[in-house]
């Protein structure tokens, strides 16, 4: 077996390699991708001290950068396996994200003398699907129709309940927010398109959540996920009972 980061090829049987993978989800429990983990443990063997230290810094060198492919080759170092990260059709491009220096069981005593043993973390995140990550809506109703009445206060006496309108309107406001997969998602309709102020209403287009750098070194292009939108309607009807529904959901 032969690993290779990159153009960076390991000795032949140098490393141990475990691989997870982690199921990501959206907000309804859907599955939306997966995060891909390979932990590696090797040891760089060398015929002297001056000869380790050599290989070690083409080692730290090559761990140095991201964005490159993962793959571990048959003996032949040119045949494939299964195992395989391409740069390219990740979320954000493959990572180090841990790199360092350990004992190993051979422990110290050997350590430096003929091999050094080192440990890497590799990640990657893999998206799939479009649609809605998450939907939120709200409903508010503001009064019930009924009259209208205030305090008339005085200089010196207790203050007098008045009734200034026999009736008065009912207002709702609807307000939401929805996040899509790849796009901003349409802002639903009014829930009561006739009664809608029209000089009220807000729709909002935000940042979307999730921004990575492009998956090449050189960062000339960005990966973006999770557009949010929100919108607000004000209602306003003549009387109590003119509108019925709930907000819904939309997957």
């Amino acid at each position: 077996m032969i690993f290779k980061w990159g153009l960076y090829a390991h000795g032949q049987d140098e490393i141990g390699v475990k691989i997870r993978k982690r199921g990501i989800f959206d907000s309804f429990g859907r599955r939306m991708g997966t995060i891909e983990e390979w932990h590696i443990v090797g040891n760089i063997k060398g015929t002297s001290q001056v000869d380790i230290t050599t290989k070690l810094a083409a080692l730290e060198l090559a761990y140095d950068t991201d964005y490159k492919d993962a793959v571990i080759y048959l003996n032949d170092g040119a045949t494939e396996t299964q195992h395989k990260i391409d740069n390219s059709k990740t979320f954000g491009g493959v990572h180090v994200v841990d790199f360092g220096y350990i004992s190993g069981p051979w422990k110290m005593r050997t350590e430096y003398a003929n091999k050094r043993t080192f440990y890497i973390v590799l990640r990657a995140e893999h998206r799939t699907g479009t649609g809605i990550y998450s939907y939120h809506e709200r409903l508010v109703q503001n009064g019930t129709g009924a009259s209208k009445w205030a305090m008339m206060h005085s200089l010196n006496a207790l203050p007098i309940a008045q009734n200034l309108n026999a009736y008065t309107s009912v207002k709702y406001v609807q307000q939401g927010v929805a996040v899509g997969r790849t796009a901003y998602p349409a802002p639903p309709a009014a829930m009561w398109s006739a009664w809608v102020h029209g000089d009220l209403t807000k729709i909002e287009y935000l940042t979307p959540e999730d921004l990575r750098w492009g998956t090449g070194p050189t960062l000339q292009d960005t990966q973006q996920d999770k557009f949010g939108v929100r919108w607000t309607y004000v209602m306003e009807s003549p009387a109590a009972g003119t509108f019925s529904g709930f907000p819904g959901i939309v997957m």
